[in-house]
């Protein structure tokens, strides 16, 4: 028998502070690459990295929303965003210190979705979605797992 509908609360992403010295560090690094970038002919990549720094900085100093995850019997809201079962290809639910929800969109260049699971049952959403979706082992991007070590 499949549940009524799985409503949880997470936030985006974990708020980690940043020393002076991160900001430092980082700002000096996108300098020698916006630098060398002019050096050899190629500003387009220079106003690249400065752009891209400074959205960085931007984004370390926004706090975590919190967002409203709810499961439903056609697909799942993020909020007031509402994807349907169609749109995904297969789930998984990790069993680390911290449960998360791996959804894999369908389609070659779709990015997967990482959903903090918190305080939610991960074995409740694991039976109420294989109803719907097919469960394959996932694993959270490579590059998402380095960006969170590097405190971006």
């Amino acid at each position: 028998m499949i549940p009524s509908n799985i409503t949880w609360q997470a936030y985006d992403h974990v708020a980690r502070p940043h020393s002076p010295d991160w900001y430092w560090a980082v700002s000096i690094i996108a300098l020698a690459i916006s630098t060398a970038a002019v050096l050899l002919h190629n500003t387009l990549f220079a106003i690249l990295i400065i752009i891209s720094t400074i959205a960085l900085f931007l984004r370390t100093v926004q706090k975590p929303r919190l967002i409203t995850y709810e499961l439903t019997n056609r697909g799942i809201w993020f909020n007031k965003d509402f994807s349907p079962f169609a749109t995904f290809e297969a789930f998984f639910v990790t069993e680390e210190e911290e449960p998360k929800l791996l959804l894999k969109a369908k389609g070659l260049t779709s990015p997967l979705s990482v959903i903090s699971l918190e305080a939610t049952n991960g074995e409740k959403v694991r039976e109420y979605l294989q109803a719907y979706l097919r469960e394959s082992e996932l694993q959270e991007p490579l590059s998402k797992r380095i960006m969170e070590y590097l405190g971006f």
